[in-house]
């Protein structure tokens, strides 16, 4: 976490008070839609690695309250603790990354600095100053918690709420998530596999081994394993795409050890 001292406040208030305590109108900003849905908490129960359903789901649950398509938001502050986070969340919303609208208004948590828990807060203060300065523009805030596992997203406009404001029915919205399928996990796979993601660990700069989520061929079940300590097999890891490659996963001692290995074909 970067060690820099920052502040943002936010001040929630209804209109009625807004106007006693003499605030400018050109000031107020108000939330047009908002929504909430959580991953399943353990990475190794999630549908794939490449997207995020709740992070999708959420959105357009917002969006829709909003009664906005994302073609319709002026600015973005897509949620950017690692690339891989902005890259989801691009696919998910059907928005290019390279999109003239960009991706964030306060320069992404990398650059502008991660305090906490709070950076989404941030997020909105930036997000406010932003839409006073262009009246009738809309801006979408997502934020994350956790490996992409809780999702929160936000619509927000100097313009009025269009119709009577009530929160949407997250709970439904987080019942359609979890009624995805998921695959079944094992912890003594055996048989034919598949890599569905990897990454590769180093010890003294070297390439130590690698860390593999696979599928069995036969029973579509997820497993954990590590790879050989094989310096070519690593190197080649490292070079090329493994996803997708096929292999054997077993114990790596069948008398009783508690480690799996998969073992490239």
């Amino acid at each position: 976490m970067d060690g820099v001292n920052q502040g943002a406040a936010v001040i929630l208030t209804s209109v009625d008070h807004a106007r006693a305590l003499g605030i400018d109108p050109k000031k107020w900003v108000f939330l047009h839609g908002c929504s909430e849905a959580n991953e399943q908490i353990l990475v190794s129960e999630r549908v794939n690695y490449h997207s995020s359903p709740a992070l999708g789901m959420n959105v357009r649950q917002a969006l829709a309250m909003a009664d906005k398509t994302v073609d319709e938001i002026d600015y973005f502050d897509i949620y950017s603790c690692f690339p891989a986070a902005v890259a989801i969340a691009c696919d998910e919303l059907g928005l290019d990354r390279l999109d003239h609208r960009g991706l964030t208004v306060t320069g992404g948590l990398p650059f502008f600095g991660g305090p906490g828990n709070n950076y989404s807060m941030h997020a909105i203060a930036s997000m406010v100053e932003k839409l006073r300065e262009a009246p009738g523009t809309f801006g979408l805030i997502t934020a994350n918690g956790g490996y992409l596992t809780k999702h929160a997203s936000g619509v927000y406009s100097c313009e009025p709420y269009h119709e009577s404001w009530h929160l949407p029915d997250f709970h439904a919205l987080q019942s359609e998530v979890d009624a995805l399928k998921y695959p079944l996990f094992t912890e003594r796979p055996a048989g034919q596999a598949i890599i569905e993601a990897y990454t590769v660990t180093f010890r003294q700069r070297e390439p130590d081994r690698a860390i593999i989520v696979g599928r069995l061929a036969a029973s579509d079940e997820r497993f954990l394993a590590n790879s050989m300590a094989d310096p070519e097999l690593l190197r080649s890891f490292i070079d090329h795409d493994q996803v997708g490659r096929l292999g054997m996963v077993r114990l790596a001692d069948e008398t009783g050890g508690d480690t799996n290995v998969f073992v490239p074909q």
